[in-house]
């Protein structure tokens, strides 16, 4: 009896590792107020999708929502969702809720970014990858509702490639996810900014072990029917 509390404790203990992910922001390419930013996860129960840039593990994202803001080198907590929890400006759940659902067409842009493969966008280091990580910025907030359009539509601009090619292309969100990024102060929390994230099936340590205990559990309660 004393083993099964053991494992039992243990899995316990190592599903509140796994619920505890925090984030870290740097800033990027773009000067709109929002991306390209370099988010830094800890305690994510799989790898987000990264250009494999930066040196510290972090990954490239966006923001989904206009209104909500960030300050960098904190580690704030976060929830993984299909939609934006706190709604932002435009774009809220027609059910009345407060959340922002995540459009496939934001999903399909940022899939096609974060694996290097949007057309039009330049990766280069310098002042057209500023003007792309604008352009993409300006896209997504428009179609989350955040903004009016802020170019001609037909206009070949770039982020009318953006677009036309999100309208065309855009099947379901995929493994393309957004992070509800809060703080806690006292009890209270506070919904602060809500930011792209693809996931990619590659387990974390935590997901192992949880997984190692629960075969272990198993295999002993089935040795002890037998005994």
């Amino acid at each position: 009896m004393k083993k099964l509390i053991l494992l039992i404790f243990l899995t316990v203990l190592s599903a509140n590792a796994m619920a505890s992910m925090t984030v870290t922001f740097q800033n990027s390419y773009g000067n709109t107020g929002g991306g390209e930013f370099i988010a830094i996860p800890s305690g994510f129960g799989f790898t987000p999708a990264s250009l494999g840039e930066s040196p510290n593990g972090g990954f490239e994202t966006f923001c989904v929502e206009m209104d909500e803001y960030v300050f960098f080198n904190y580690a704030f907590s976060v929830d993984i969702n299909d939609a934006a929890v706190k709604g932002g400006v435009g774009g809220q759940d027609p059910a009345g809720s407060n959340s922002d659902p995540l459009d496939e067409r934001t999903a399909y842009l940022y899939e096609r970014f974060i694996t290097g493969n949007l057309t039009g966008y330049d990766y280069t280091p310098g002042p057209n990858r500023v003007d792309s990580a604008n352009a993409l910025q300006h896209v997504i907030w428009f179609i989350e509702g955040e903004e009016s359009m802020a170019w001609v539509d037909g206009d070949s601009s770039l982020m009318d490639d953006f677009y036309q090619g999100a309208l065309t292309n855009a099947n379901g969100i995929g493994n393309v996810r957004i992070m509800n990024v809060y703080a806690t102060f006292g009890c209270k929390r506070v919904n602060l900014q809500d930011q792209l994230v693809m996931i990619t099936p590659i387990p974390a340590p935590g997901a192992i072990l949880l997984g190692s205990i629960g075969v272990g559990l198993v295999g002993w309660l089935r040795r002890r029917r037998v005994l």
